[in-house]
């Protein structure tokens, strides 16, 4: 073996143990400042609420919450194209009846925040209900005129962009339905959704599928044709056996704990206090009545959604007394149950039953031995136990859950260790010193827009299986060369790689509504994110091995996204200043973002709920901080499109990407065929070719008669022959 990849590999071990241990040594102060901003964060939303009493502070606090700024606000951004005629009273009245006056079992609001307005106060965003509200301010029928032309496909873009480049007025709720009529063959019309990303997140919020109006349908479909899943799609691997040992041992405890119930409690079996209970029921009962006092204090407190009741040691106690007292439980009971567990009337007969049951374990014990031994035998080889006396058949596969899920767990262990080490390498370190124009530019915080022209799905699939790739690394190959075309559109200098931040997420991250478990729904559906250094000019093949690398060296970066995602475990943990700070570096790094949203191949179209069909969908992610270029791939029915957002100072180059990134997906696809057909060309002439060979190939024939001559009438040569002895002449010779 080589000395120097031994030393190379001694200095990562070395890295990778300093990295870990610097991590854990900064858990402490990590737990610390988590209660120091918690406890801040409250005190500071107390005294503004003191001070603003008509305001409601929004307590979640987002990575975009803390990015966010007057200037460059997070605005989500998603566009409908309606096939059909224009019903503007249908539309407007599935929107009042979905959202806005939609209301609950209780008679409230299910949205109530379409209603309010956005202030910030102090640096903190609060909701205003003191402003009254008017859906002609938000439900919006544009006139198609755009700079003296009507609206048509040929200038579409340049009037959503302008649509979008604009801010809410800051005296209305922060979000729009706008309606954009369109002249066409085909009759069709647009509808731009437009809204802040805070009424996506805390309480009382919605889901993006919400604003759009869709009909929900159940995905079923089965990927049959296609090739391989996105890799940001699946970063780290999904657990299996804890997840299935935690519900067997949640069933086990409810199993247990509805025995213990039924043996202890007054309510379920009544014939357990015809006598006076020992000081173990007495304990027995009071656990029930606590456990049943916590869950009808939860129950209560889930109610009252708005006001949200504290629960305080007075109410916990006095809902146990009345639990005990439903239970017959009183003072006289609690005194005397001491008494009645150590009465030497009983200790006869326990001594009794004790003895018997010793001697009787004994005596079976061997045969217990044996028939464990047995059970275990055929675990282990035929993988059913026949013995249901044994422990085995009770616990074995209990057991078996246990050993796969310290295996996972084992291996999650291995990948925490190492993440600290591969975040610094491929977060931090990952940069080649030299800045390109989309890392040096001064943002305005507008917002220009354009997307693609559709691609199909089946074509990139294709050109996928041809190069042993998935779609995701053609997608981003496209997205390398559209980043070339705008640089030398924009006359700067083309660098080696970008750097890029990427993600992925499932079509029902946008069409989920969040009635009933939505909101978690796509909490859990959210993927992480990676960071990428892609190089421009390379192959498929070369991004591809970008990618996967990558995807396998930052599971600890994607779990820890997921984490803030579903939890807000940075902005909870980091002092907003500090976070801010810290993500607005970065973003400088990375200033280019990119998502997919993926969707089955073979999918069908949405139909909105006034039951007109959705011809295309486009969503933009809107970039934040320093980030200058946001690049979106939408998967729609059997299409594929690129939606571009970039910062107002980009314009007008902010369309090459979007022109190119088709021209790149089809020049390859042309290239693929192209060779395709050229070797299929060159296996057919080289069969022809031995086919010909084969023909041509020299065969032995009998020679063709001559003529006949004079000298050929003349009888052949006889040629003397010895004839074989007789036996009479073999006897002579003997």
């Amino acid at each position: 073996m080589d000395p120097r990849s031994i030393r190379a590999r001694i200095v990562g071990e070395v890295y990778t143990c300093l990295a870990f241990w610097l991590t854990v040594s900064a858990l402490p102060a990590l737990a610390f400042s988590y209660i120091v901003v918690r406890f801040s964060k409250n005190l500071w939303l107390k005294i503004l609420s003191s001070r603003y009493p008509n305001l409601e502070f929004i307590r979640t606090v987002t990575i975009r919450a803390l990015l966010d700024t007057h200037r460059n606000q997070g605005i989500i951004n998603v566009l409908l194209c309606v096939k059909g005629g224009l019903n503007e009273d249908a539309i407007r009245h599935q929107l009042a009846q979905h959202l806005i006056d939609r209301r609950d079992e209780r008679g409230g609001l299910v949205f109530p925040r379409l209603r309010h307005v956005l202030v910030s106060t102090w640096g903190n965003y609060a909701w205003d209900a003191n402003v009254p509200f008017r859906l002609e301010n938000h439900f919006i029928v544009a006139n198609g005129i755009h700079r003296g032309r009507p609206v048509s496909d040929s200038n579409i873009q340049e009037y959503v962009s302008d649509k979008i480049s604009k801010y809410f007025p800051p005296d209305q709720p922060p979000w729009q339905y706008i309606i954009i009529p369109c002249v066409s063959l085909d009759p069709k019309y647009y509808v731009l959704v437009r809204v802040h990303h805070l009424l996506l997140t805390g309480k009382g919020s919605l889901n993006i599928g919400d604003m759009l109006l869709l009909e929900q349908t159940s995905n079923q479909v089965e990927d049959l044709d296609y090739y391989q899943k996105s890799p940001l799609g699946k970063l780290f691997p999904q657990p299996s056996a804890i997840p299935e040992l935690w519900g067997k041992l949640n069933e086990t405890m409810s199993n247990i704990w509805n025995e213990f119930i039924s043996e202890y409690d007054p309510i379920e079996s009544p014939c357990a206090m015809k006598s006076l209970p020992g000081a173990f029921h007495v304990a027995g009962i009071v656990l029930i009545s606590a456990a049943s006092a916590l869950r009808e204090l939860k129950k209560k407190r889930a109610s009252n959604r708005d006001t949200h009741p504290t629960l305080t040691a007075t109410k916990f106690i006095a809902a146990v007394k009345r639990e005990c007292k439903k239970r017959s439980l009183n003072a006289p009971k609690l005194l005397l149950a001491p008494l009645v567990t150590v009465d030497p009337r009983k200790w006869p007969r326990k001594l009794f039953k004790t003895t018997v049951s010793t001697a009787y374990s004994i005596v079976t014990l061997p045969f217990k031995i044996r028939d464990e031994l047995t059970a275990l035998y055929d675990l282990r080889f035929k993988g059913e136990v026949k013995q249901m006396n044994t422990l085995t058949w009770k616990y074995g596969e209990l057991g078996q859950l246990w050993i796969k899920a310290t295996v996972e767990t084992w291996r999650y262990l291995i990948e925490a260790y190492r993440a600290p080490a591969q975040l610094w390498s491929d977060a931090m370190r990952n940069d080649t010193g030299k800045q390109h124009m989309l890392q040096t530019i001064s943002l305005c915080g507008r917002k220009a827009i354009s997307w693609s022209k559709p691609i199909s799905r089946a074509s990139m699939e294709r050109a996928a299986r041809a190069l042993g790739v998935t779609s995701t690394d053609i997608a981003l190959y496209a997205a390398t060369e559209s980043l070339r075309a705008f640089f030398e559109q924009a006359q700067s200098d083309t660098p080696e790689n970008v750097l890029v931040t990427a993600r992925a997420a499932t079509e029902d991250f946008l069409y989920t509504f969040s009635e009933g478990n939505g909101k978690r729904f796509k909490k859990d559906h959210t993927g992480g994110m990676v960071c990428l250094s892609l190089p421009i000019g390379a192959s498929p093949r070369r991004i591809a091995a970008v990618i996967d690398e990558a995807c396998k060296r930052q599971k600890g970066l994607a779990a820890l996204w997921a984490a803030q995602t579903n939890c807000g475990a940075l902005t909870r943990s980091v002092p907003s200043p500090f976070a801010r700070l810290t993500l607005n570096m970065l973003s400088r790094r990375y200033a280019v973002s990119y998502a997919e949203i993926n969707a089955p191949i073979n999918g069908e179209r949405k139909t909105t709920l006034w039951r007109q069909t959705v011809e295309d969908v486009l969503y933009w992610r809107p970039p934040q901080a320093n980030i200058s270029m946001s690049l979106t791939i939408i998967q729609y029915a059997d299409t594929v499109r690129l939606a571009v957002m970039t910062d107002a100072r980009l314009a007008p180059a902010h369309t090459v990407p979007s022109a190119r990134w088709p021209a790149a997906v089809l020049q390859l696809l042309d290239r693929i065929e192209r060779i395709a057909a050229q070797s299929q060309q060159e296996q057919q002439l080289t069969e022809q070719r031995v086919i010909e060979e084969q023909l041509t190939e020299p065969q032995e024939t009998e020679p063709e008669p001559t003529e006949r001559t004079f000298d050929s009438l003349r009888p052949p040569n006889v040629q003397a022959v010895s004839p074989p002895p007789t036996p009479q002449s073999a006897d002579e010779f003997a």
